[in-house]
């Protein structure tokens, strides 16, 4: 695979070191099956805009927090250099290599886990669950429920970045109010020469579920 390091800037925040694949293209030509589509491979909006709101907007000190399909880390790295203890999980071990490459040359360590979504292994709580661009297969939304469900801890959130896709919305309709609580930004970002508008969503899980009373 082909390696382009560059410098990336962090909107509001740091400017770091990152190697990213030059030959998507080639990837895509060589993939044999869905699961093999190099989706982690590019540095995509998405993965900006949530790294841009975790330096601004989120307290990461010493936070345990779980990423959701890191691909080549930007979100996660940012997480560990606000001081979080972070678990980037992926289900292409090329993306895990990658992801923790770019947390040495930024100088901070995460640990990182091959994960399929859908046997997904038990790995405790976690106070912050994090994933840019993750709503995109459908038939995914009820593992990922699953996963909150088992691995975000009371109180905890789920911030999640979104470009405005169709299934994202279905996704956040199936999230009870009893039980999450929800804010959203929008985080200007600009990647390639292009100009992006990120839907930020900050979810909350309750402390104890909100019932109706008759």
């Amino acid at each position: 695979m082909q390696r382009v390091t560059e410098t990336i800037a962090v909107p509001g925040g740091p400017v770091l070191n990152f190697t990213r694949i030059g030959n998507v293209d080639d990837l895509i030509s060589a993939a044999q099956e869905e699961d093999e589509l190099p989706f982690w491979a590019e540095l995509w909006p998405s993965s900006l805009g949530l790294a841009a709101y975790l330096w601004r907007q989120v307290d990461m000190q010493e936070r345990p927090v779980l990423e959701l399909g890191c691909g080549l880390g930007l979100s996660g790295i940012v997480a560990a250099l606000k001081g979080a203890d972070v678990v980037q999980t992926d289900f292409i071990p090329a993306a895990l290599e990658l992801a923790g490459e770019n947390a040495a040359q930024n100088g901070v360590e995460t640990e990182r886990v091959w994960a399929d979504w859908r046997r997904f292994p038990a790995m405790g709580d976690f106070s912050l669950i994090i994933g840019s661009d993750i709503l995109y297969e459908r038939t995914l939304h009820s593992d990922l429920e699953t996963i909150l469900t088992n691995h975000l801890a009371p109180g905890g959130e789920f911030i999640v970045a979104d470009p405005g896709r169709e299934w994202a919305a279905q996704f956040f309709d199936r999230l009870d109010a009893a039980t999450w609580q929800r804010d959203m930004s929008i985080i200007p970002v600009q990647l390639d020469q292009k100009d992006y508008a990120i839907r930020i969503h900050r979810w909350q899980r309750r402390q104890h579920a909100v019932y109706d009373h008759c």
